[in-house]
């Protein structure tokens, strides 16, 4: 059970209603699965909280692990990285706002450049600071989110080599259909490669970088000596066949708040749009939409863990709470522990009823939600 800690002394600390279990030595063995399937660097990605498992956290599991760089989003999660005493290197993944760029070469993180007047800035005040900035060259193979588009690109490398205080370490883009288009992404890694060898050949930068998680587990690098795994690193393969390889590490759970016996005919939840046939066992349980739990699961069959076994969700899920089906199972009490994903109740699963993505679900999962971490 998670522990908390005291308002004050003067009554005892309840327990969390919600909770997640990361499971440290789980994310290790993923990072495991990544450079197996990968003889290069890696770049783990540690935005948007470690993807909702707690970002100083997860961080400090893997600053001892050899990680070439952490990828974070912006500059917020940068500074909480240095700031919980990590000092493995932090690579910026997307294009900077240019009140954020002061910052980003005073603490020698290093960004990747869309565009000669983003770099020009970064010259400026590397240059103030009489010091060179390590940036990397982002080009636009297909993400159509940021970096150069290919047309004129040496010219515009000689550009930036011309900017005396940074020095383009790197030459990275990114896949947006991995997981969906395996024609399209084969096409991308060919672009990429024929972009460096247009640039002058994989020696003229020391990290060349284009995949994912996907692009990781499914495709030969080429030329890249540097993979960006993310979502793998949590359990979840984007590439079904691989799932087998990687191992749970977030557990969602909450716990059964009341247990009542319901006549047939009776409402459940907003709306009614579930009613009781017959005598229905029902157990509330106190968690919901406002912990991250997604609400477009109500009406799909999903599922709960009890016990030893699934049972199902009864109408809408709420802010706080949901109603689950236990009449075959007079042993299930208050009290008793609820996965919602898991080990037992795959995540994906709860994506897929949901419409959305894992990503999401991950990520969505509230502050109130108690991390507790296991090695």
């Amino acid at each position: 059970m998670p522990s908390v800690t005291a308002v004050n002394d003067t009554f005892p600390v309840s327990p969390p209603r919600a909770w997640v279990e990361i499971d440290l030595g789980a994310l290790k063995k993923n990072l495991g699965v990544a450079r197996e399937a990968f003889p290069g660097d890696l770049m783990a990605v540690v935005k948007a909280g470690a993807y909702g498992h707690g970002l100083e956290d997860i961080a400090k599991a893997l600053e001892n692990e050899n990680i070439a760089f952490f990828g974070v989003a912006n500059v917020g999660e940068a500074r909480r990285i240095r700031t919980a005493g990590v000092e493995t290197r932090i690579y910026l993944l997307g294009a900077t706002w240019s009140e954020e760029r002061e910052e980003i070469v005073a603490r020698d993180w290093t960004p990747c450049i869309s565009s000669i007047e983003e770099a020009e800035q970064f010259n400026r005040l590397a240059a103030a600071r009489n010091k060179r900035l390590k940036v990397h060259l982002a080009v636009d193979t297909g993400m159509g989110r940021g970096g150069f588009v290919a047309d004129h690109l040496p010219e515009k490398l000689a550009q930036l080599e011309r900017m005396e205080y940074l020095e383009i370490e790197g030459i990275g883009s990114h896949l947006p259909s991995a997981d969906e288009d395996e024609e399209f992404t084969l096409k991308q890694f060919a672009r990429f490669e024929a972009i460096i060898a247009e640039l002058g050949g994989a020696t003229r930068f020391q990290w060349r970088h284009l995949s994912n998680s996907a692009g990781l587990l499914g495709y030969q690098q080429g030329v890249c000596n540097l993979s960006r795994p993310g979502l793998m690193l949590y359990g979840v393969s984007p590439l079904p066949e691989f799932q087998e390889k990687l191992s749970n590490v977030m557990t969602l759970k909450s716990r059964v708040t009341l247990v009542r016996t319901l006549p047939a005919g009776h409402g459940i939840s907003y709306g009614r749009q579930f009613q009781t046939t017959k005598l229905t066992r029902v157990a509330t349980v106190g968690i919901g939409y406002g912990d991250g739990y997604p609400r477009h699961v109500s009406g799909k069959s999903a599922d709960v863990w009890i016990r030893g076994r699934r049972f199902p969700i009864l109408g809408r899920v709420t802010m706080d709470q949901m109603m689950i089906d236990v009449t075959a199972a007079d042993e299930v009490a208050e009290g008793d522990e609820v996965e919602l994903f898991g080990s037992n109740i795959p995540v994906a699963e709860i994506a897929d009823k949901a419409d959305t993505i894992v990503w999401e679900i991950f990520t969505g999962i509230t502050p109130r939600v108690v991390r507790c971490y296991k090695s």
